[in-house]
């Protein structure tokens, strides 16, 4: 037939016509049904495929104007209902509860890290307070080198260096002389202060959930501790009257923290103790924004 090609067998030799797919004789595969097999119509139409581009992001300025409100409306529902959450008979013994605690535990926290066992105890009768016993000097070594291979781990370089020598110098200064008793009187306050700063920051910060109900949580906690660190400070700074209930109603029969630290530590004066307390309480708002503003710079740099 004409314009016929023809097609050998390489297993038998037979020759085939070139459209047959097996071979007549042997039946050995010739050729892929598919092989060669000219585009179609529809097939030379069709675009060649290019890869999808994904969407451009849109900015919604109402969205984006919200989430920059939102955390300042929380700061600000936290400054509204701590108030009602501290002279709410239930809600303000809760309070006095949770500050108790997060006081004691401040004690503690700095007695155990220069050395000194300690324990906080808080009665329901309106009474907490945290005792230690002696320095132990096993213990005081452990924690310096807990602190030192921390440091050494986080750290490189010339930081590392830097921090180490600054750790061999400061501790044994704070733990070895009269800075440990004052560290550990200051740590009760200190640890109010350091959680109402914590739970600021949660809640600019959008806390743990990101739920609404725990950020007014945190924003009323939060709130709660400084002011009653500020009003302490002010009304012992500026009140007679208020420096004659301090010193009578120590708990356990203790002399509260402010008169220790003055009298029998500083030899100051008790107004000028508070004074300075009151303005370290004071700091602690700006402290809780300075967290949020760097920890969220550094979430975007990442």
């Amino acid at each position: 037939m004409p314009g016929t090609t023809a097609l050998a067998c390489r297993r038998c030799g037979r020759v085939s016509d070139s459209q047959a797919l097996t071979c007549e004789l042997c039946g050995e595969l010739l050729k892929r049904a598919c092989a060669l097999r000219p585009p179609g119509p529809e097939e030379l139409e069709r675009p060649a495929s290019v890869p999808s581009q994904p969407a451009p992001r849109t900015i919604d300025p109402a969205a984006e104007l919200r989430a920059r409100r939102e955390p300042w409306i929380y700061l600000a529902l936290g400054l509204v209902s701590a108030p009602i959450f501290a002279l709410t008979p239930l809600l303000g013994f809760m309070g006095w509860f949770l500050a108790s605690l997060v006081h004691e535990m401040g004690h503690s926290a700095v007695a155990w890290l220069l050395g000194m066992p300690s324990m906080p105890a808080i009665a329901l009768d309106g009474h907490a307070a945290a005792v230690h016993s002696d320095q132990q000097l096993f213990l005081v070594a452990m924690i310096l080198l807990v602190l030192a291979t921390s440091l050494w781990k986080l750290l490189a370089g010339r930081a590392r260096v830097i921090a180490l020598c600054a750790l061999g110098v400061l501790y044994p200064a704070l733990a070895f002389t009269s800075a440990r008793e004052l560290l550990h009187l200051a740590g009760g306050h200190g640890g109010e202060l350091a959680f109402a700063v914590l739970a600021l920051w949660k809640a600019l910060d959008g806390g743990f959930t990101d739920s609404r109900a725990e950020r007014l949580l945190y924003g009323t906690v939060g709130w709660f501790l400084v002011g009653k660190n500020v009003f302490l400070g002010w009304g012992l700074a500026t009140s007679a009257g208020s420096r004659a209930w301090y010193a009578e109603n120590g708990s356990f029969g203790f002399t509260n923290d402010y008169i220790r630290i003055a009298e029998d530590l500083l030899g100051w004066r008790l107004e000028s103790v508070a004074w300075l307390a009151f303005l370290v309480s004071l700091a602690a708002v700006p402290a809780a924004i300075g967290l949020w503003r760097l920890l969220a710079a550094s979430g975007r740099a990442d």
